[in-house]
Protein backbone atom coordinates (compact mmCIF):
# COMPACT_ATOMS: atom_id res chain seq x y z
CA UNK A 1 0.00 0.00 0.00
CA UNK A 2 2.77 2.02 0.92
CA UNK A 3 4.75 1.83 -2.72
CA UNK A 4 1.52 2.53 -4.25
CA UNK A 5 0.58 5.56 -2.50
CA UNK A 6 4.42 6.45 -2.81
CA UNK A 7 4.03 6.24 -6.90
CA UNK A 8 0.22 8.44 -6.84
CA UNK A 9 2.44 10.99 -4.85
CA UNK A 10 5.25 10.76 -7.62
CA UNK A 11 2.57 11.20 -10.37
CA UNK A 12 1.15 14.35 -8.88
CA UNK A 13 4.60 15.94 -8.52
CA UNK A 14 5.12 15.00 -12.18
CA UNK A 15 1.67 16.33 -13.49
CA UNK A 16 2.39 19.43 -10.89
CA UNK A 17 6.14 20.15 -12.48
CA UNK A 18 4.59 19.67 -15.78
CA UNK A 19 1.74 22.77 -15.35
CA UNK A 20 4.48 24.48 -13.34
CA UNK A 21 6.41 24.78 -16.70
CA UNK A 22 3.20 25.61 -18.69
CA UNK A 23 2.75 28.32 -16.72
CA UNK A 24 6.25 29.66 -16.56
CA UNK A 25 6.71 29.66 -19.93
CA UNK A 26 3.26 31.47 -20.65
CA UNK A 27 4.16 34.26 -18.51
CA UNK A 28 7.64 34.25 -20.48
CA UNK A 29 5.99 34.65 -23.55
CA UNK A 30 3.24 36.78 -22.48
CA UNK A 31 6.46 39.00 -20.70
CA UNK A 32 8.17 38.86 -24.01
CA UNK A 33 5.10 39.49 -26.02
CA UNK A 34 4.17 42.80 -23.84
CA UNK A 35 7.81 43.75 -24.29
CA UNK A 36 7.75 43.32 -28.20
CA UNK A 37 4.46 45.32 -28.33
CA UNK A 38 5.98 48.59 -26.20
CA UNK A 39 9.05 48.81 -28.56
CA UNK A 40 6.80 48.54 -31.66
CA UNK A 41 4.61 51.36 -30.38
CA UNK A 42 7.47 53.07 -29.00
CA UNK A 43 8.51 53.07 -32.67
CA UNK A 44 5.34 54.21 -34.29
CA UNK A 45 5.13 56.85 -32.44
CA UNK A 46 8.78 57.47 -33.46
CA UNK A 47 7.91 57.34 -37.39
CA UNK A 48 4.81 59.80 -36.59
CA UNK A 49 7.21 62.25 -35.26
CA UNK A 50 9.69 61.79 -38.17
CA UNK A 51 6.91 62.08 -40.47
CA UNK A 52 5.53 65.41 -39.21
CA UNK A 53 9.17 67.34 -38.97
CA UNK A 54 8.99 69.97 -41.47
CA UNK A 55 13.03 69.63 -41.89
CA UNK A 56 13.20 66.03 -42.71
CA UNK A 57 12.80 64.10 -45.43
CA UNK A 58 13.48 64.33 -49.03
CA UNK A 59 10.68 66.47 -50.32
CA UNK A 60 12.10 70.13 -52.21
CA UNK A 61 14.62 67.99 -54.00
CA UNK A 62 12.88 67.04 -57.52
CA UNK A 63 11.20 69.31 -59.80
CA UNK A 64 8.84 66.77 -60.96
CA UNK A 65 7.99 66.78 -65.10
CA UNK A 66 9.52 70.08 -65.17
CA UNK A 67 12.79 71.12 -67.07
CA UNK A 68 13.95 74.27 -64.86
CA UNK A 69 16.64 76.73 -65.26
CA UNK A 70 19.80 76.34 -62.99
CA UNK A 71 18.94 79.56 -61.31
CA UNK A 72 15.30 79.66 -60.49
CA UNK A 73 12.46 79.64 -57.37
CA UNK A 74 9.17 78.83 -57.03
CA UNK A 75 6.82 78.72 -54.43
CA UNK A 76 8.65 80.80 -51.93
CA UNK A 77 8.33 84.10 -50.58
CA UNK A 78 10.77 86.84 -52.14
CA UNK A 79 10.99 90.46 -51.67
CA UNK A 80 11.61 91.42 -55.54
CA UNK A 81 14.79 91.98 -54.93
CA UNK A 82 17.12 90.67 -57.82
CA UNK A 83 19.30 87.90 -57.99
CA UNK A 84 23.06 88.48 -56.79
CA UNK A 85 24.55 87.43 -59.67
CA UNK A 86 23.26 86.51 -63.33
CA UNK A 87 22.23 82.95 -64.63
CA UNK A 88 25.50 81.50 -66.44
CA UNK A 89 23.63 78.93 -68.49
CA UNK A 90 25.08 79.92 -72.52
CA UNK A 91 28.09 77.92 -72.98
CA UNK A 92 29.35 79.53 -76.12
CA UNK A 93 27.59 76.68 -78.23
CA UNK A 94 24.50 78.80 -78.87
CA UNK A 95 22.59 76.69 -76.49
CA UNK A 96 21.41 76.83 -72.67
CA UNK A 97 20.83 74.05 -70.58
CA UNK A 98 17.49 73.33 -68.53
CA UNK A 99 17.14 70.17 -66.42
CA UNK A 100 14.80 68.80 -63.84
CA UNK A 101 14.45 65.61 -61.94
CA UNK A 102 11.23 63.43 -61.46
CA UNK A 103 10.99 60.58 -58.44
CA UNK A 104 8.98 58.11 -59.33
CA UNK A 105 9.54 56.08 -56.06
CA UNK A 106 10.69 56.20 -52.88
CA UNK A 107 11.60 53.59 -49.96
CA UNK A 108 12.42 54.99 -46.43
CA UNK A 109 13.54 52.40 -43.90
CA UNK A 110 14.38 53.41 -39.78
CA UNK A 111 16.75 51.16 -37.65
CA UNK A 112 16.14 51.88 -33.98
CA UNK A 113 18.26 51.74 -31.54
CA UNK A 114 16.14 52.92 -28.20
CA UNK A 115 18.25 52.90 -25.08
CA UNK A 116 16.11 54.53 -21.93
CA UNK A 117 15.16 57.88 -22.34
CA UNK A 118 16.98 58.07 -25.90
CA UNK A 119 16.27 56.77 -29.18
CA UNK A 120 18.57 56.78 -32.33
CA UNK A 121 17.53 56.55 -35.74
CA UNK A 122 18.94 55.36 -38.51
CA UNK A 123 16.86 56.55 -41.76
CA UNK A 124 17.67 55.34 -45.14
CA UNK A 125 15.99 56.21 -48.33
CA UNK A 126 16.31 55.22 -51.55
CA UNK A 127 14.83 56.93 -54.88
CA UNK A 128 14.32 55.97 -58.20
CA UNK A 129 13.31 58.55 -60.71
CA UNK A 130 14.33 59.76 -64.21
CA UNK A 131 16.88 63.37 -65.19
CA UNK A 132 15.33 65.72 -68.01
CA UNK A 133 17.92 67.48 -69.98
CA UNK A 134 16.55 69.71 -72.49
CA UNK A 135 18.93 72.03 -74.54
CA UNK A 136 17.57 75.29 -76.49
CA UNK A 137 18.70 77.32 -79.31
CA UNK A 138 19.75 80.58 -77.85
CA UNK A 139 18.89 82.23 -81.24
CA UNK A 140 15.07 81.22 -81.58
CA UNK A 141 14.63 79.72 -78.19
CA UNK A 142 13.84 76.29 -79.86
CA UNK A 143 14.76 72.46 -78.14
CA UNK A 144 17.42 71.28 -79.69
CA UNK A 145 16.26 67.14 -79.71
CA UNK A 146 19.98 65.91 -81.02
CA UNK A 147 20.91 66.67 -77.59
CA UNK A 148 18.19 66.58 -75.31
CA UNK A 149 17.54 63.57 -73.43
CA UNK A 150 16.29 61.80 -70.34
CA UNK A 151 17.76 59.07 -68.34
CA UNK A 152 16.80 57.00 -65.27
CA UNK A 153 18.38 57.10 -61.37
CA UNK A 154 18.71 55.10 -58.69
CA UNK A 155 20.08 57.10 -55.21
CA UNK A 156 20.60 56.40 -51.44
CA UNK A 157 20.34 58.87 -48.51
CA UNK A 158 21.22 58.33 -44.67
CA UNK A 159 21.08 59.98 -41.88
CA UNK A 160 20.41 59.84 -38.05
CA UNK A 161 17.74 61.29 -35.96
CA UNK A 162 17.78 61.11 -31.89
CA UNK A 163 14.50 61.06 -30.17
CA UNK A 164 14.65 62.20 -26.51
CA UNK A 165 11.82 61.52 -23.69
CA UNK A 166 10.55 65.22 -22.17
CA UNK A 167 8.79 65.58 -18.88
CA UNK A 168 5.14 66.20 -19.33
CA UNK A 169 2.69 65.99 -17.21
CA UNK A 170 -0.61 66.15 -18.69
CA UNK A 171 0.42 62.50 -20.56
CA UNK A 172 -0.17 59.88 -19.08
CA UNK A 173 2.98 58.28 -18.98
CA UNK A 174 4.19 61.41 -17.09
CA UNK A 175 6.34 62.20 -20.18
CA UNK A 176 6.19 62.70 -24.33
CA UNK A 177 9.22 61.68 -26.79
CA UNK A 178 10.51 64.63 -29.69
CA UNK A 179 13.17 64.90 -32.16
CA UNK A 180 16.09 66.03 -30.17
CA UNK A 181 18.71 66.42 -32.92
CA UNK A 182 19.45 65.07 -36.75
CA UNK A 183 22.39 64.54 -38.53
CA UNK A 184 23.08 66.12 -42.28
CA UNK A 185 21.58 63.54 -44.96
CA UNK A 186 24.14 62.22 -46.79
CA UNK A 187 24.20 60.25 -50.57
CA UNK A 188 23.91 60.24 -53.68
CA UNK A 189 24.40 57.94 -56.57
CA UNK A 190 27.85 56.52 -58.02
CA UNK A 191 31.22 56.82 -56.87
CA UNK A 192 32.94 59.54 -58.98
CA UNK A 193 32.04 62.51 -57.53
CA UNK A 194 31.83 63.35 -53.68
CA UNK A 195 31.80 66.79 -51.46
CA UNK A 196 35.00 67.42 -49.32
CA UNK A 197 33.16 70.58 -47.53
CA UNK A 198 30.91 72.65 -47.07
CA UNK A 199 31.25 76.69 -45.58
CA UNK A 200 28.33 79.33 -45.96
CA UNK A 201 28.97 82.99 -44.88
CA UNK A 202 26.71 86.23 -44.64
CA UNK A 203 27.51 88.31 -47.58
CA UNK A 204 27.45 92.31 -47.60
CA UNK A 205 25.16 93.87 -50.25
CA UNK A 206 28.88 95.14 -51.87
CA UNK A 207 29.37 91.27 -51.95
CA UNK A 208 32.12 91.26 -49.22
CA UNK A 209 32.55 88.02 -47.31
CA UNK A 210 31.21 88.12 -44.02
CA UNK A 211 30.81 85.91 -40.59
CA UNK A 212 31.21 82.50 -40.94
CA UNK A 213 27.36 80.68 -40.48
CA UNK A 214 28.00 77.45 -40.28
CA UNK A 215 30.25 74.75 -42.04
CA UNK A 216 30.74 70.94 -42.59
CA UNK A 217 33.64 68.46 -43.01
CA UNK A 218 33.52 65.00 -44.74
CA UNK A 219 35.31 63.06 -42.00
CA UNK A 220 32.52 64.55 -39.35
CA UNK A 221 29.45 65.36 -41.11
CA UNK A 222 27.62 61.35 -40.69
CA UNK A 223 27.70 61.58 -36.77
CA UNK A 224 27.58 65.32 -36.28
CA UNK A 225 24.23 66.21 -34.72
CA UNK A 226 22.22 68.96 -35.25
CA UNK A 227 19.94 70.90 -32.14
CA UNK A 228 16.35 70.57 -33.61
CA UNK A 229 15.76 73.68 -31.66
CA UNK A 230 19.15 75.43 -33.03
CA UNK A 231 19.13 75.16 -37.14
CA UNK A 232 21.45 76.90 -38.56
CA UNK A 233 18.98 80.24 -39.44
CA UNK A 234 19.01 82.91 -41.98
CA UNK A 235 17.84 86.04 -42.19
CA UNK A 236 14.93 86.71 -44.56
CA UNK A 237 15.89 88.19 -47.86
CA UNK A 238 19.53 88.88 -46.87
CA UNK A 239 22.92 87.62 -49.24
CA UNK A 240 24.59 84.64 -48.29
CA UNK A 241 27.92 83.17 -49.34
CA UNK A 242 28.16 79.85 -50.65
CA UNK A 243 31.81 77.48 -50.77
CA UNK A 244 31.80 74.01 -51.38
CA UNK A 245 34.87 71.74 -52.39
CA UNK A 246 34.13 69.08 -54.41
CA UNK A 247 36.50 65.78 -55.36
CA UNK A 248 36.11 63.99 -59.19
CA UNK A 249 37.15 60.81 -59.60
CA UNK A 250 37.41 61.17 -63.13
CA UNK A 251 37.22 61.03 -66.33
CA UNK A 252 35.88 64.39 -66.70
CA UNK A 253 34.01 65.81 -69.17
CA UNK A 254 34.73 68.84 -69.62
CA UNK A 255 32.47 71.82 -71.70
CA UNK A 256 35.00 74.64 -71.86
CA UNK A 257 38.32 76.41 -71.34
CA UNK A 258 38.32 76.34 -67.32
CA UNK A 259 38.37 72.64 -67.55
CA UNK A 260 35.58 72.15 -64.83
CA UNK A 261 34.34 68.94 -64.98
CA UNK A 262 31.32 69.18 -62.61
CA UNK A 263 28.67 70.85 -61.54
CA UNK A 264 27.32 72.27 -58.17
CA UNK A 265 23.94 73.33 -56.97
CA UNK A 266 22.30 74.22 -53.84
CA UNK A 267 18.85 73.23 -54.12
CA UNK A 268 16.45 74.36 -51.46
CA UNK A 269 12.62 74.50 -50.24
CA UNK A 270 10.12 72.25 -48.76
CA UNK A 271 8.11 70.73 -51.56
CA UNK A 272 7.74 70.23 -55.12
CA UNK A 273 5.91 73.30 -55.13
CA UNK A 274 7.99 75.64 -52.90
CA UNK A 275 11.25 74.99 -54.04
CA UNK A 276 14.38 76.63 -56.02
CA UNK A 277 17.92 75.94 -57.13
CA UNK A 278 20.74 78.12 -57.23
CA UNK A 279 24.21 77.27 -59.34
CA UNK A 280 27.63 77.90 -57.67
CA UNK A 281 30.60 78.52 -60.16
CA UNK A 282 34.62 77.11 -60.18
CA UNK A 283 35.64 79.39 -63.01
CA UNK A 284 37.03 82.45 -61.69
CA UNK A 285 34.14 84.88 -61.98
CA UNK A 286 31.79 86.59 -59.90
CA UNK A 287 32.45 85.54 -56.70
CA UNK A 288 34.72 82.37 -57.35
CA UNK A 289 38.39 83.77 -56.53
CA UNK A 290 40.45 80.66 -58.58
CA UNK A 291 39.41 78.94 -61.49
CA UNK A 292 39.21 74.92 -61.21
CA UNK A 293 40.75 74.56 -58.05
CA UNK A 294 37.39 72.13 -56.83
CA UNK A 295 36.42 75.24 -55.17
CA UNK A 296 32.26 76.07 -56.38
CA UNK A 297 30.92 79.27 -55.14
CA UNK A 298 28.14 81.65 -55.34
CA UNK A 299 25.86 84.04 -53.59
CA UNK A 300 22.12 83.26 -52.28
CA UNK A 301 19.55 85.76 -51.10
CA UNK A 302 17.51 83.81 -48.82
CA UNK A 303 13.88 83.88 -49.15
CA UNK A 304 11.11 84.57 -46.90
CA UNK A 305 9.78 82.22 -44.11
CA UNK A 306 6.06 82.46 -46.11
CA UNK A 307 3.69 85.15 -45.51
CA UNK A 308 2.21 85.36 -41.74
CA UNK A 309 4.91 83.30 -40.31
CA UNK A 310 7.87 84.64 -38.44
CA UNK A 311 10.05 81.72 -38.59
CA UNK A 312 9.90 78.30 -40.59
CA UNK A 313 11.99 75.35 -41.19
CA UNK A 314 13.18 74.33 -44.75
CA UNK A 315 15.91 71.45 -46.37
CA UNK A 316 18.77 72.38 -48.35
CA UNK A 317 20.49 69.91 -50.75
CA UNK A 318 23.68 70.62 -51.60
CA UNK A 319 24.75 68.64 -55.06
CA UNK A 320 27.53 68.10 -57.35
CA UNK A 321 26.90 66.29 -60.64
CA UNK A 322 29.46 65.35 -63.13
CA UNK A 323 29.32 66.69 -66.29
CA UNK A 324 28.90 63.45 -68.23
CA UNK A 325 25.46 63.42 -66.11
CA UNK A 326 24.40 66.46 -67.31
CA UNK A 327 25.66 66.42 -71.39
CA UNK A 328 25.40 62.70 -72.13
CA UNK A 329 22.53 60.35 -72.64
CA UNK A 330 24.76 57.21 -71.70
CA UNK A 331 27.19 58.82 -69.43
CA UNK A 332 25.95 57.33 -66.03
CA UNK A 333 24.24 59.14 -62.99
CA UNK A 334 26.92 60.51 -60.66
CA UNK A 335 25.53 63.32 -57.97
CA UNK A 336 26.94 63.63 -54.31
CA UNK A 337 24.47 65.47 -52.25
CA UNK A 338 24.62 66.87 -48.65
CA UNK A 339 21.25 67.47 -47.06
CA UNK A 340 21.71 70.57 -44.32
CA UNK A 341 18.16 71.53 -42.56
CA UNK A 342 17.59 75.21 -41.94
CA UNK A 343 15.39 77.76 -40.91
CA UNK A 344 14.23 81.44 -42.30
CA UNK A 345 13.70 84.08 -39.98
CA UNK A 346 11.91 87.73 -40.83
CA UNK A 347 14.83 90.74 -39.43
Amino acid sequence: MAVKNDVVSKQKDTKMKKLLFIITSITLFMFIGCVDDSAVDTESLLIALLDADDVAGIDGFETGTDDAELDHEFGLETDGVGRIMTDTLAFGEGYRIRFGRQINDRNRTVEFDINGDTAIGLVTYVITGELFVKAFDTTDHTQIDSISFSKEFTSSFVRKVRFVQYENNSNPDGYVWKVNALTPMVGGSGDKVSISSLAVYTLSDSLDQGDLVYSFEANSIGDLFIDREALPTFTAFSPYLIEVTVENAGPELTMDSSGVGEWVFKNYGRSRNMRGRKFLNDKGVFLDAVMNDNIHTGGWRAHGPGTGFIRSGFRSFFETVDLATIFVDDGGYNTAVWSIPYRVARP
